[in-house]
């Protein structure tokens, strides 16, 4: 075995990316402190969320109407808004607020005027916002949850904050933003304590697409958020229809400030949490609510990314399993001292610390099989090129971000992950393979065969959960199941056969979601379908949705660009298809009359038209019996259309097509410049009419 290894992997001062793994779902584990308001005494319900997000102090329901029971002093009405909408509350007289974290330390927020309202907040009493955290450090004790009896996050205020961040601590800068007061319902109310919230910024990733934005930290958050713009920017809006329902993983309720509210949920592929000097924190797979807060927040950093890792830790550890990985951040801690500017320290677990590979990488293989760990690459990141070179196999069994193109040149890359490529779109050339293991179902932008192999048993092309986007221009797709693999083309997925006539696909079983704009290209090629992958009433309904009103545009099902190229230059051209002896279903570029779609029009051709007797007989008829403009019977307009074609005995029509196809009104396209020279239309010749008199005769002679 022979490998030789290219790649950069950085570390400390050149910056990089962290590779994090898995962000949890949502988190139940949350930051809290114990209250006191003024001298009104202990509190039962005095356990508040410590929450990053919230601009105030809010009391919920119950806390509320202890509070007043306790004799609270409420002068005003006040409007806040919240992840729910406005909500109305009342705002307090001014009371010293205590407060404490888990180390016990009493602290006080003199003057302060909370509100009280009559919502919920889950588990808590009520949410303790920033006015508590400006002008302090907090830590948050995250490892403090490997205690599986207590599953408590520490909270402290004051923690010390070194100039220079200590071993496995980087620093996330923050920037403050102060929401300005409008929930006012009078000029002389008096206002409710405010404090400017903190902002970090952050990268998503979905596909090839990366969008940054400043999100809101914000501690009471379960989850993370996006604004259906940013939703949009990002390009989760697959199906292109205005809506993100449709793509949405789940639906969910959501309390806050404002009430409840449902939701979409969706699934993004990284989210990247921007540190100082250049160094990126990558989340994979994250799940996002979506949802309108402000024109200012594009999107909230919830505690589940903070958190990750925590909770499983801890229940595995009760249960007595293996606990696994413990989180991956031991400590987060905050300086909110500067009005303007704060920082985040994150503590990473220290096996975690380690930068992935970054772009252009190179993996030349003589010979064998090696998974891309060994080759020395345990992720790939950046928008660099992936290059696979040499006779062997290279594994790629981790999710990469790279967002660079994947050139497949020799020998076998194979994908054991299914979002091992997800941002990369990938090129297979002459004598390469690109296979994906039995049971994997590959995601990528886009994959392009250009004279390569694809091997693979199942094929999704999807814009949310497979390939984007197949283009066949030469090569092979091969499968394990009779007749090659399964394929499904749903939600905004396209193949398409780019080459000429040589080209050829072959599928075990098809399924084409047109209502979700799956579609399939023939172009000039062909595409079999094994007996029983799909029905004949499904084929042709999905070759009526790509046939539209004739001219084979239609934007899903089964259609030909260039079909649609040749009629658009007076090209006779349609797509035709077969129900072959084995059972199994063809369809093919073909012109009018080719009735048994060899590509060449001839006697054969008459034969089968003749012998199969529906000529003007009344009875439906399919393709290789004359029905050639797809009205179910053959008659004087098919046969019109096979002679229009002027191709009888003409040799194979589709061999120089392309050239025809790029010429029009204004000289020749793009496309025919590259085709070749132009070749000419023949007229209907004598052998053509004498051929069609004699169907009509012999048509003729078969009724009588």
């Amino acid at each position: 075995m022979t490998v030789m290894l290219v790649g950069f992997a950085g570390r400390g001062d050149a910056g990089g990316i962290i590779d994090l793994g898995l962000a949890d779902e949502f988190t139940i584990s949350q930051p809290v402190v114990q209250v006191q308001v003024g001298n009104l005494g202990p509190l039962y319900l005095n356990e508040y969320l410590l929450d990053t997000g919230a601009s105030g102090i809010l009391a919920g329901a119950n806390s509320s109407a202890e509070l007043r029971s306790l004799g609270l002093q409420e002068v005003a009405t006040y409007v806040d808004f919240g992840v729910a909408g406005p909500q109305t509350t009342q705002v307090a007289a001014a009371y010293d607020f205590a407060f404490a974290g888990s180390d016990g330390v009493p602290l006080t927020l003199p003057g302060a005027r909370m509100q009280t309202s009559g919502g919920d907040f889950a588990f808590y009493s009520g949410i303790a916002g920033m006015p508590l955290m400006a002008g302090r450090t907090v830590g948050l004790d995250l490892a403090a949850q490997a205690d599986p009896f207590g599953l408590r996050i520490g909270v402290a205020f004051g923690t010390p904050f070194p100039a220079t961040p200590a071993a496995h601590q980087y620093s996330v800068p923050l920037t403050m933003y102060q929401f300005p007061a409008t929930g006012q319902q009078n000029p002389t109310d008096p206002l409710p304590a405010n404090a400017a919230l903190p902002f970090a910024p952050v990268e998503l990733q979905y596909g090839r697409s990366r969008v940054a934005g400043n999100f809101l930290l914000d501690t009471g958050a379960q989850q993370c958020i996006l604004s259906r713009t940013m939703a949009f920017e990002l390009g989760l809006d697959v199906s292109g229809n205005g809506d993100l329902d449709d793509e949405a993983i789940s639906f969910q309720t959501v309390a806050g400030v404002g009430g409840t509210i449902e939701i979409p949920v969706l699934r993004i592929d990284a989210l990247s949490l921007k540190g100082a000097n250049d160094v990126d924190f990558l989340f994979r797979d994250v799940v996002v609510g979506i949802i309108d807060i402000d024109d200012a927040v594009p999107g909230v950093l919830g505690m589940n990314i903070l958190n990750s890792g925590w909770e499983i830790y801890a229940l595995n550890q009760f249960l007595g399993l293996d606990p696994g990985l413990p989180g991956i951040f031991d400590r987060v801690d905050l300086d909110f001292r500067d009005p303007s500017r704060g920082d985040m320290r994150l503590t990473i677990d220290g096996p975690r610390d380690a930068f992935i590979s970054q772009g252009p990488v190179s993996f030349t293989l003589g010979s064998g099989t090696l998974a891309q760990a060994l080759a020395g690459h345990t992720a790939i990141g950046g928008s660099g090129n992936v290059t696979k070179l040499g006779g062997g196999t290279v594994v790629l069994d981790a999710v990469n971000t790279v967002t660079g193109t994947t050139f497949v040149q020799g020998g076998t890359l194979r994908i054991d992950v299914g979002n091992a490529l997800f941002g990369s779109p990938a090129v297979v050339q002459a004598g390469a393979t690109l296979a994906v293991a039995d049971g994997v179902v590959a995601r990528l932008p886009s994959l392009t065969l250009a004279g390569g192999t694809l091997a693979a048993q199942t094929l999704a092309i999807n814009g949310t959960s497979g390939i984007s986007q197949l283009v066949i221009e030469s090569g092979h797709v091969v499968g394990r199941l009779p007749g090659g693999p399964a394929l499904s083309v749903g939600m905004a997925g396209t193949v398409s056969l780019a080459g000429g006539a040589g080209v050829r696909l072959d599928v075990s079983t098809l399924v084409v979601d047109q209502a979700a704009g799956g579609l399939i290209d023939v172009g000039r090629g062909q595409l079999g379908v094994a007996a029983g992958g799909i029905t004949r009433a499904d084929l042709l309904a999905d070759m009526a949705a790509g046939r539209g009103d004739g001219s084979w545009t239609g934007i899903a099902g089964i259609s030909s660009s260039a079909v649609a190229s040749d009629l658009a230059v007076g090209l006779p051209r349609t797509l035709g298809w077969l129900e072959q002896s084995d059972g199994s279903l063809l369809v093919a570029y073909a012109a009018p009359g080719d009735s048994n779609l060899d590509g060449v029009i001839d006697i054969l051709d008459a034969a089968y038209l003749v012998t199969g007797g529906r000529f003007n007989a009344g009875n439906a008829a399919v393709w290789h019996e004359g029905d050639f403009n797809y009205d179910g019977r053959y008659d004087i307009l098919d046969v019109s259309a096979f002679l229009s074609t002027g191709l009888f005995d003409q040799g194979d029509y589709r061999a120089g097509v392309s050239a025809l196809a790029g010429v029009s009104a204004h000289g020749l396209s793009d496309h025919a410049e590259t085709a070749g020279p132009v070749a000419a239309v023949p007229e209907p010749g004598m052998a053509a009419l004498i051929a069609a008199a004699g169907l009509a005769a012999m048509a003729r002679a078969w009724r009588r």
